[in-house]
This record gives structure tokens, C-alpha cells and sequence, in this order.
């Protein structure tokens, strides 16, 4: 295991499933937080999706991430001679693979419109 991995591990003070549900969070928290206000249209869509992809996958202890960006899903829309919007949480529906120790996870996040919230959440955890 790498040493960095080991060094870090003495702060963590939970089990390793804790710590793998904690890392999915992360990695769906820093997704949301980092491209919610980036600008979108039907032009660039698709870039955005992959360089969120690409980002995510570039973390600690990720396998995989998808992400589609749902600008249907928006109250804003591309309006005006600018012809662009801006990215909101409601727009995107992202899934996150994690595996740290043996443990995979998979982490969703989706527009959950009876609760009108971006929901983050655990869909499995495998020992």
C-alpha cells in the first residue's frame, strides 16, 4: 500500500466502510461544488461532461464517473443573444465508483424532484 495511504489512514478514525462512504461524498461534493455557475450550452455540453468525468476520475480511489448534464431538468434555459446558461445543480445526474481496501462503492447524485434537491447518496456498498 502506498506510504502516503498508510500516513493518512492515522487520521481516520472509523471503519473502513465508513471511510469508503466518506470518500464517495467527497468526491460527489467536489463535483457539485466545483461546476455549479460554469457556464453551458448545447455547444459545450458534452466537454463539461467529460472534463467533470475526467476531474473525478483524477481523485484518490476512483474507478469510475459519469456524468449527464440534463439542461431540460433547468428553470433557466439558453435564452437571449448570448445563448448560454449556467449550470445548476438540478441539471446534473452524476455516478461515482470507488474502491479503497477491497470496498466498492458507487455513489449517485440526481435532481430528486418531489424533495426539489440535488440528492447526493450511497447506492451500494460492497465488502
Amino acid at each position: 500500500m502506498d506510504e502516503k495511504i498508510l500516513e493518512a489512514e492515522k487520521y481516520f478514525n472509523c471503519e473502513d466502510s465508513e471511510r469508503i462512504a466518506f470518500e464517495v461524498g467527497i468526491k460527489l461534493g467536489a463535483l457539485f461544488h466545483q461546476f455549479v455557475g460554469t457556464p453551458v450550452s448545447s455547444k459545450n455540453i458534452e466537454k463539461l461532461e467529460s472534463a467533470m468525468e475526467s476531474t473525478t476520475e483524477s481523485q484518490a480511489f476512483v474507478r469510475a464517473a459519469e456524468v449527464k448534464i440534463k439542461p431540460e431538468q433547468s428553470s433557466n434555459s439558453e435564452r437571449g443573444p448570448f445563448d448560454y446558461t449556467t449550470l445548476t445543480g438540478d441539471m446534473i445526474e452524476a455516478k461515482v465508483e470507488v474502491k479503497y481496501k477491497g470496498i466498492e462503492a458507487v455513489g449517485k447524485m440526481e435532481y430528486i424532484e418531489s424533495m426539489n434537491y440535488p440528492l447526493m447518496y450511497l447506492e451500494s456498498l460492497k465488502m
